[in-house]
């Protein structure tokens, strides 16, 4: 009820908001109304040009009333009541419609100004004293009961449509305001887009590229190694292998380009793609390595991608990094789960400074990529004791398709 009584009396919304050309017009009209309507009288010119000064400084004072006033709002509607007094001085003949046009719309703007009912009350009878006032001392007590109910019927009149304006009004700031959020939000999703897209580009590039140019150094490193020893066939058969290694990086790429240009349809051998992952890293590593792969349920070809990177750069990093005599890897399909673990008893490293090892966006790259089929990864290791890196794939939430 006290929510009720209090939007009756006023808007809940800034006075700064409301154009004040509605105001404006509406003065405007009320003047040439009581200039040109024959209930007026027919007012001379020396009281045609006194209404017309006055209504001039009226408007001034209503138009910069912010800057005059300081938001004083009730030394602003003594003025206006001031003024509003003077054009019955000025024409008693045609004062009438000017008074029935100007107070309703003075206690429409109280309404707007004023948070407080009461103020706006006390506002409404200042300016019906005003009213009440000028009609008994020109026109009698008879005049002011027939006029009286008319100035009670504009005013409701005028709330009436104020309500509504406001409404408009309130709708098109939130419109506005809708319109700038779903702006930022846009550029919000655009900025992000890209920076997955430039992560996705990094990660491709460091699973092609960068791995594969690796694994050609370490074969190079080993044909110099043997060329030392004058052990030229086994040189001869690393290079044979080195030169395999790089077409299969240059085919890599080629795969990444395209599928940075078009999305691909083609389908993906995820078992026999896992093997040859495995022999690669035979080819680039003299750690032995054994594997356990059971896969019986059909693995999304986004999934799969995702997996064949995360173990590519698993055994790149043993190759690279580990020292290890022994590796292991796991790819075991179960409960629509695919559980992976890689398992080295190389050298280790602190888990707490990945951030801070130089080259450590292989990992960054691993726990993206688990990030990006809603997996979960886990990497255990201490120095001298080897490295265990486990995750946990939900085969359900892969979807056809490439990485977006």
């Amino acid at each position: 009820m006290r929510n009720m009584f209090k939007s009756t009396f006023t808007s809940d919304l800034d006075y700064n908001v409301f154009p004040k050309s509605p105001a404006l017009v509406g003065i405007v009209l009320i003047y040439l109304a009581t200039i040109f309507m024959p209930s007026s009288g027919g007012l001379s010119s020396r009281e045609i040009i006194g209404l017309t000064i006055v209504m001039i400084f009226q408007l001034m004072i209503f138009l910069f009333s912010n800057k005059i006033f300081k938001n004083k709002y009730w030394l602003y509607f003594i003025v206006q009541g001031v003024i509003t007094f003077d054009y019955a001085v000025i024409a008693p003949e045609g004062y009438k419609t000017i008074l029935l046009g100007l107070i309703p719309l003075f206690v429409i703007q109280s309404m707007i100004v004023y948070t407080r009912a009461l103020y706006v009350i006390v506002t409404a009878i200042y300016f019906y004293i005003i009213f009440s006032f000028t009609i008994i001392i020109i026109s009698g007590w008879k005049e002011l009961l027939g006029s009286l109910p008319l100035l009670v019927i504009i005013t409701v009149a005028l709330r009436i449509y104020s309500i509504i304006f406001f409404q408009q009004v309130k709708l098109r700031i939130q419109s506005q305001k809708i319109s700038q959020e779903l702006a930022l939000a846009y550029e919000k999703v655009e900025e992000l887009t890209l920076i997955n897209e430039r992560q996705r580009v990094a990660r491709d590039l460091h699973d092609t590229l960068s791995q594969g140019i690796a694994g050609t150094i370490m074969q190079l490193d080993a044909v110099n190694a043997n060329l030392n020893k004058n052990n030229v066939k086994r040189a001869q058969e690393i290079v044979q292998k080195a030169m395999d290694h790089a077409r299969k990086t240059l085919a890599d790429s080629r795969l990444v380009i395209d599928d940075l240009r078009s999305k691909s349809d083609e389908k993906l051998n995820f078992d026999e793609a896992l093997r040859r992952e495995r022999d690669s890293f035979k080819n680039v590593s003299d750690t032995s390595v054994t594997s356990n792969l059971i896969l019986e349920a059909h693995i999304p070809v986004k999934t799969s991608k995702h997996i064949l990177y995360i173990v590519r750069e698993a055994l790149n990093n043993i190759a690279k990094h580990a020292k290890a005599e022994n590796a292991k890897v796991e790819v075991i399909e179960n409960n629509n789960h695919i559980y992976i673990n890689i398992i080295d008893d190389g050298v280790g490293f602190d888990v707490k400074l990945i951030d801070r090892l130089f080259g450590h966006y292989g990992i960054l790259g691993m726990t993206e990529r688990v990030k990006a089929i809603g997996g979960k990864i886990k990497i255990k290791s201490k120095r001298r004791l080897g490295t265990n890196i486990s995750v946990i794939i939900p085969i359900e939430k892969g979807i056809d398709g490439e990485d977006e």
